[in-house]
């Protein structure tokens, strides 16, 4: 090798020698180091030091350790340095252990191998990177020990505090997802509770006793006609009780034999005749639950479909969907426009949360796992969903506790603590 290349080689140790050696001394100057006794004792973290790769630096008299989650183009995973006297040490003299103690009791064991100048951990470290962690090191016969937490995603509010602001907790567990179809649609009289009131003869009518939306009883008399034949009057009574819904008659005028004069009709029950369009008839059937929503000012109804036709609307290409609705207090009342929420599947899911409990922190979709008066984000994947629920794919076993209500004010605190993603 020619001197001048000698030369630099040299150069360059000594430059990056020296750079190693000024991250420790300004480390140094940073923070301070609680030791606890030499090898084998506990020994606490330094708070925010950092080694030369960016990393939380541990230091144990004149041996250190670089702990870095590397996540550059790579699933998250440990990589760790080491150091004696400021200077980088070969990572086959050490033995590495790493527990990362999660929220709920969850640990995960992280075991190294050797790979280049650093021992690289196991398996990668799942988000959120929440963790309290133990750090032993084994050298040269000795036993370095560490503790540190290092929380994202977490806070702490007192039980009444929580109280207070109405934050209620659930535990999650199996949930009937509902998926349903909006339609449109108005209510109408039930045409198989409607009479037509027709005279037996014809001639002309002498007296009305009855006006449109006036009650009728089974067998009342609704109006007087003078026969053309006889020329007596006789009585025209209602074959049904109901509701005159229609009044085709007026005092004085001829009706024919077989002309309907009235229509009475029972409305203890009316029609929902709901409008389904083309792309969505392969979901309607017979027997599928509806909820009926009239709007503002009335009530909610539910039913079954009962008919559906088989034609289809010129006008508008859509299919009729029929449901008998309970009409005890007349409150639908035919003409009206109604919205349908037909279910078109029901299915039992394993883990599923209530819908309003979501957040989003970060690029996630999470809610916030809670134990006593500490909160923390949960990562999910996330399926199908309802108007109430969301099934959970991953992230959130059954039987963990989370808020379900006012969720917002958990994530406020955190983001107002200032939640970080360092390393």
């Amino acid at each position: 090798m020619k001197k001048t290349q000698i030369t630099a080689a040299v150069l360059v140790f000594l430059v990056g020698a020296s750079l190693t050696a000024l991250v420790f001394q300004n480390a140094d100057l940073a923070d301070t180091v609680d030791v606890r006794g030499g090898p084998g004792h506990e020994v606490a973290a330094p708070q925010q030091a950092k080694g030369p790769h960016g990393g939380r630096l541990l230091t144990d008299g004149d041996f250190s350790v670089e702990v870095t989650i590397f996540e550059r183009g790579v699933p998250p995973e440990f990589r760790v340095f080491f150091f004696e006297d400021h200077q980088p040490l070969d990572p086959s003299a050490v033995n590495l252990t790493i527990a990362l103690h999660r929220f709920g009791g969850r640990v995960d064991l992280i075991g190294f191998a050797q790979r280049d100048d650093y021992l690289l951990g196991d398996q990668e470290i799942t988000e959120p990177h929440s963790f309290d962690v133990k750090v032993v090191a084994e050298r040269s016969g000795a036993t370095h020990r560490w503790d540190y937490d290092s929380y994202e995603g977490r806070t702490q509010i007192s039980v009444a505090a929580a109280r207070r602001s109405s934050i209620a907790i659930e535990t999650a567990g199996p949930a009937k997802l509902k998926q349903t179809l909006q339609v449109h649609g108005r209510i109408a009289a039930n045409e198989d509770l409607m009479k037509h009131v027709i005279p037996r003869y014809p001639g002309i009518v002498k007296e009305i006793r009855k006006r449109l939306g006036d009650p009728v009883a089974k067998d009342e008399v609704v109006a007087i006609v003078e026969s053309n034949e006889s020329l007596q009057p006789y009585e025209i009574r209602s074959a049904q009780a109901g509701t005159v819904i229609q009044k085709n008659v007026a005092a004085g005028e001829f009706v024919s034999q077989g002309e309907s004069i009235y229509v009475v009709a029972d409305l203890g029950t009316v029609w929902a005749d709901l409008s389904v369009y083309r792309k969505d008839f392969a979901q309607i059937r017979v027997g599928q639950p509806v909820a009926i929503h009239g709007g503002e000012g009335m009530p909610e109804a539910e039913g079954n479909i009962t008919y559906v036709s088989p034609f289809g609307a010129k006008d508008n290409q859509t299919m009729l969907a029929r449901i008998v609705l309970p009409n005890p207090n007349g409150e639908w009342r035919p003409g009206l426009y109604v919205t349908g929420e037909v279910l078109t599947e029901e299915v039992t899911v394993p883990v599923a949360v209530k819908a309003s409990a979501l957040q989003t922190f970060r690029d996630w979709d999470v809610v916030f796992l809670n134990a006593g008066d500490l909160f923390e984000i949960a990562i999910l994947e996330l399926g199908r969903r309802d108007a109430e629920w969301v099934e959970v794919l991953s992230g959130l076993p059954a039987g963990k506790n989370y808020v379900a209500e006012n969720s917002f004010i958990i994530k406020a605190d955190i983001l107002k603590s200032g939640a970080s993603h360092d390393h």
